[in-house]
């Protein structure tokens, strides 16, 4: 079994690899209200993973907010907070049997805006020291208990440009030294733009804004449901999305692609990723299609990212023991 997970903590999904496979879960947390015998002869609201940390109880994912007041903290700064503890430990639990397991690396990505403030990068990375060492914690009355060695950040949109840079036997793409690669990340609560050439970061090219798809609701309306209540109802396929809200919403993440990449035409390939660019879909394509990218579409958009990282992080240690088993 691989002894790298890869995390990623986004405000919409809370995404976990481990061995290439992968899990999605809605980022919804709530402190569960207990309503007695209230619900006595009608059917109370569906079922919610139930998390346990020490005497904290936790409600997580889809459908949570039936059960309490969603919490709202989950940015980056609260990232070893109990509750994205939480939201990361049903993830594992979605992946993994109970009992004890270990591994030698975690990788967090991270948003390309926060690590473009390195004084607030730095806060959150000082917090992500937390989650080295022991954890202990039980997901359905199923008792967990892992142990992660070491704890690395990388950024969100690393993840697309290594999921494209390697195959799933972790072997390199033909003639990727020579490619210039940009990934257009469009998550939940900011919209990233990342260029790799060679493994190396182009400082040129590196932009990002919050262009989320919490945009996208913002433009559509307010009419008193959560944030997360929309999301899910938008995944379910039963909210509506009316063609001028999401052309707005188009123009403005297209103003910010222009604005840090003046011509799609010199890179060798633009990986759209997140889950914005699935709801754009075909509209996203046509577009940058039609100003020349040389698109990449991945498989999963949504995954595109925490299958990356976990597969860029897995090919070093490789990379490493084989390099001090031959010294």
């Amino acid at each position: 079994m691989s002894t790298v997970i890869a995390f990623d903590p986004g405000y919409g999904n809370t995404k976990i690899c481990i061995d290439q496979q992968t899990t999605v879960l809605q980022s919804v947390v709530v402190r569960p209200r207990s309503v007695g015998l209230a619900a006595t002869g009608m059917k109370s609201a569906t079922q919610v993973t139930q998390v346990q940390i020490g005497d904290r109880l936790f409600g997580v994912g889809s459908g949570a907010w039936h059960w309490g007041d969603v919490y709202s903290n989950l940015d980056y700064t609260a990232l070893a907070s109990l509750e994205r503890r939480a939201l990361f430990y049903a993830g594992y639990a979605q992946l993994m049997q109970p009992g004890e397991f270990n591994f030698d690396m975690l990788v967090i990505g991270l948003p390309v805006p926060l690590l473009q403030n390195e004084q607030e990068a730095q806060r959150v990375m000082n917090n992500l020291k937390n989650y080295k060492g022991v954890h202990e914690f039980e997901v359905n009355q199923q008792f967990y208990r892992v142990t992660i060695d070491h704890v690395k950040a990388m950024a969100q949109p690393a993840g697309a440009y290594a999921n494209w840079l390697l195959d799933s036997e972790l072997r390199s793409r033909k003639s990727a030294r020579q490619c210039e690669v940009a990934v257009l990340d469009i998550g939940m609560n900011t919209a990233d733009l990342y260029v790799v050439q060679d493994g190396r970061v182009e400082p040129r090219y590196i932009g990002g804004g919050k262009l989320g798809v919490r945009r996208l609701f913002n433009l559509l309306s307010d009419d008193g449901h959560d944030m997360q209540e929309l999301d899910m109802e938008l995944q379910s396929g039963r909210l509506r999305l009316p063609e001028k809200g999401l052309e707005s919403w188009m123009e403005e993440i297209m103003g910010l692609v222009e604005r840090t990449w003046p011509s799609l035409k010199r890179f060798s390939a633009v990986i759209p990723a997140g889950g914005g660019s699935a709801i754009l879909g075909d509209m996203l394509r046509v577009t940058l299609a039609s100003k020349g990218a040389a698109l990449y579409w991945p498989e999963n958009l949504v995954t595109a990212n925490v299958v990356g990282l976990w597969k860029y992080t897995t090919a070093r240690i490789i990379r490493e023991a084989s390099h001090a088993s031959n010294s």
